[in-house]
């Protein structure tokens, strides 16, 4: 599904358009939008969906003082501040200046959907001008540099580190007025029309600049741009998996990532937690056997701590993203307890899968697969959300 900008009149329209697996547009009518831009971390905007005018606009709460969702998703992500009257941007090559484009689309993914609230986490921006110059900001992308912006302002002293934190708290306590007021205020310090985020990123001294170059902007042709989000037959359970698998993507990335699959690896003295196995590398294997998998792959959870971390074989590890294995803290026992997931045991009736070696491994996880120092365990916190996010 997206949310597409509708042009003819005025300043244009705000519409919800496209399908996600079985749901439509009439099914998301009077429902408040809420943003899912980290996974398990729900945002509110205060714009519902309405069915004004025999058309599926969007509208606020309150008119006067509530913001559209396309200036709360541009102010979150630090962008230059769009224009809705994309007739009255400039034509030509397409500049990411205030006032300079139009967020033309914003594909999502459906969440949840309940009698009040359609959740959703949005993939994409289409950013275009007058004469339908475009371009698509992947949204995970450009939050990652964001955060990472937000972690390098934490370890500086200075306006702008300032600046930055405010903008990371705003965001953390789901406050929309601030979140825009911070991103107005950095917009303004920065003096500069084109995009913040470039100047943050050399201000702040960001490492691996080269790979931040473009900040999540990439080229797209104007009709394959604003075709995303026309339709999603993905079931709800595999996008929210999908999206986990961007996020752990991006999360390996950089050397932070690769000091993290370090660590975790020692703490766990290269064995897989699941099945017991000792598997480093060796001058005959040539590689190691086991990986370090993240829990939660956003920076807002210690991304990068061993407590955040399972050392896994390859292809537990591949059991683990794909939601075949479930591993929770039971409370009562103090115990990590490993179990095959009931779409696994759903997949298996039907055919699709043979799971014998993995139900093998079903039950209470042993403390002596569990780092030294205690520590260093899976944070059961960490397991709830991560399992609450993946929909399992």
């Amino acid at each position: 599904m997206r949310i597409a900008l509708r042009t003819s009149g005025g300043r244009g329209e705000y519409e919800v358009a496209g399908n996600h697996e079985s749901i439509r547009v009439h099914d998301v009518f009077d429902r408040h939008i809420v943003l899912e831009l980290l996974p398990g971390f729900r945002f509110p905007t205060n714009n519902y969906v309405r069915h004004t005018q025999g058309k599926p606009r969007i509208r606020l709460l309150d008119s006067h003082s509530d913001s559209h969702v396309y200036l709360i998703l541009a102010a979150i992500l630090l962008l230059p501040k769009p224009k809705r009257e994309i007739g009255a941007t400039p034509g030509g090559k397409l500049q990411i200046y205030k006032d300079n484009f139009s967020v033309m689309s914003i594909p999502f993914d459906v969440v949840e959907l309940s009698t009040t609230e359609v959740v959703i986490s949005p993939t994409q921006m289409v950013l275009s001008n007058s004469t339908l110059d475009s371009v698509r900001l992947d949204v995970i992308e450009r939050l990652r540099i964001v955060m990472a912006c937000w972690e390098a302002a934490s370890m500086q002293s200075s306006a702008l580190a300032s600046a930055i934190t405010q903008h990371k708290n705003s965001f953390n306590s789901k406050n929309v007025k601030a979140v825009i007021a911070a991103a107005e205020s950095i917009r303004l310090a920065m003096m500069e029309p084109d995009d913040p985020l470039r100047h943050i990123t050399k201000d702040l001294n960001l490492p691996n600049l080269d790979e931040l170059m473009w900040l999540g902007v990439h080229a797209t042709e104007a009709d394959e741009a604003l075709a995303l989000g026309e339709e999603n037959l993905e079931e709800l359970k595999e996008a929210a998996r999908n999206r986990m698998k961007v996020w752990r993507q991006v999360a390996m990335r950089d050397a932070a990532g690769a000091k993290f699959s370090l660590q975790v690896r020692e703490a766990y003295n290269h064995t897989c937690m699941f099945t017991v196995m000792r598997l480093p590398k060796t001058p005959l294997t040539g590689s190691s056997g086991v990986d370090a998998a993240h829990i939660l792959p956003w920076a807002e959870y210690d991304l990068n701590s061993v407590s955040n971390g399972l050392c896994l074989s390859k292809l537990c590890h591949w059991a683990f993203d794909a939601g075949i294995l479930r591993l929770t803290f039971d409370d009562p026992s103090s115990k990590y307890q490993l179990q095959l997931s009931s779409a696994a045991l759903a997949a298996e009736s039907a055919g699709l899968l043979k799971l014998d070696g993995l139900m093998d491994l079903q039950g209470v996880v042993s403390t002596s697969l569990l780092p030294n120092e205690s520590a260093n365990w899976p944070k059961p916190s960490f397991l709830k959300v991560y399992n609450e996010a993946s929909n399992f």
